[in-house]
């Protein structure tokens, strides 16, 4: 299969899920490192030999596009990717910063503490110009992994987040973790702000940039297989009334 995904958990599907309602069409393999989920709390070293041993089985099984669809990889890992595997196009994923700042001058960034301690974050927030706050989001992935779909738990910690900067003045919240790409909805009504997620960009270029074959429709890979029923019951979830 020519493209592949790869996130740490359910975080990625949220691209793929965004990619089928554009194009409804596509053969995508997803591989779940629900193994080591989620990747925000992994040591750096770690996560770089987790992500080359990942992106080495996508290619031998035949995948010529792998799309990092978690900010942590990108920013951690993905030009070292480039250039073990320079036969493969690689993808990342990185915070809708850029638009953010375009349209608001105060920004409320979420993502791991991974992400944000990396020069490539770093960067964009520099170049943004924007007063960023960059809360503690360091539970909210696992309480999203193992909520859909109620995400009852996440939602409650993600309006404990942000509670403080509203009573500030929110701006633009942007999502810099694509598990918490699940409850950008629920942050955009219950507080009225513009939320910006990179998954939307980053499935806008794998419609415009790959050749989508088929119907659509995901084959899943788990590191940890005793978790197979959790996933399956996810995928239908996200994905039965765009596959069926």
């Amino acid at each position: 299969m020519d493209i592949a995904v790869t996130d740490s958990g359910i975080g990625g599907l949220f691209v793929v899920k965004k990619l089928f309602e554009r194009t409804r069409a596509g053969k995508i393999l997803y591989l779940a490192d629900n193994a080591h989920a989620p990747y925000g709390r992994l040591p750096e070293l770690q996560l770089q030999k987790v992500m080359r041993a990942n992106c080495a089985r996508l290619k031998d099984l035949g995948a010529k596009t792998i799309v990092l669809a978690c900010n942590t990889a990108t920013a951690v890992c993905i030009d070292e990717l480039r250039a073990e595997f320079s036969d493969v196009e690689f993808v990342g994923t990185e915070p809708a910063i850029k638009p953010a700042a375009a349209v608001c001058d105060r920004l409320t960034v979420m993502a791991t503490p991974l992400t944000l301690a990396q020069p490539r974050f770093a960067a964009l927030l520099e170049a943004s110009g924007a007063k960023v706050c960059t809360p503690d989001c360091s539970h909210l992935a696992h309480l999203v992994e193992y909520g859909l779909p109620e995400l009852k738990r996440a939602k409650a910690e993600a309006e404990r987040i942000l509670l403080p900067q509203s009573r500030e003045g929110l701006g633009a919240v942007v999502i810099g973790c694509t598990h918490y790409s699940y409850l950008a909805d629920f942050i955009a009504e219950r507080f009225c702000r513009p939320v910006f997620d990179g998954a939307d960009g980053v499935a806008s270029r794998i419609a415009r940039t790959c050749e989508l074959r088929g119907a659509p429709h995901v084959d899943l890979i788990l590191t940890d297989p005793e978790e197979k029923e959790r996933y399956d019951a996810v995928v239908r979830f996200l994905f039965e009334h765009l596959t069926g």
